[in-house]
């Protein structure tokens, strides 16, 4: 059961690293607000990632090296139906365990993404349209790039922006 939360600890943490979110635990508190220490803070928090990444493999060795020792240990006192049966239920609770874990996990990174990574609207989300004329895409995109873009289209019309 331990080696199971290990497992999918660890796999939350390098998902999180490999799309470039922090979990939850290794954010600061900003108290400076300024472009220099939020690179600070970022970098900090990536470095925090990539150790604890380090400590759960550690860890996960760790635990199977004991694991192991563990079931020679059981190999050694029990009959073979009697290690079986230990061998079946541990699995099973094993098994159990990692996918509730696994599930808990997802819907975590999935939170932390969204609120890390904002999805950028579609021209149709940001442009509200007051009038009664039904809009193409060609106009709602120019409408989202705003006033400027419209104006430096309309004085310079052999340009496209």
């Amino acid at each position: 059961m331990k080696k199971s939360k290990l497992i999918t600890s660890l796999t939350f943490l390098l998902r999180c690293r490999d799309h470039s979110t922090i979990p939850g635990f290794l954010q600061f508190h900003r108290h400076i607000h300024s472009r220099a220490a939020n690179r600070i803070y970022q970098r900090t928090s990536f470095a925090l990632l990539r150790e604890r990444i380090h400590q759960n493999r550690r860890d996960l060795g760790r635990t199977s090296r004991d694991l192991l020792k563990t079931h020679l240990r059981l190999a050694n006192h029990l009959s073979e139906l009697d290690w079986q049966l230990r061998d079946r239920l541990t699995q099973n609770k094993a098994t159990n365990v990692g996918e509730s874990n696994k599930e808990r996990q997802l819907k975590k990174f999935a939170r932390l993404y969204k609120k890390q990574h904002p999805t950028i609207k579609t021209a149709r989300e940001t442009v509200i349209n007051l009038s009664d004329q039904i809009l193409d895409d060609a106009l709602s995109s120019l409408l989202q790039k705003g006033l400027i873009s419209l104006l430096h289209r309309i004085i310079n019309p052999s340009r496209t922006s």
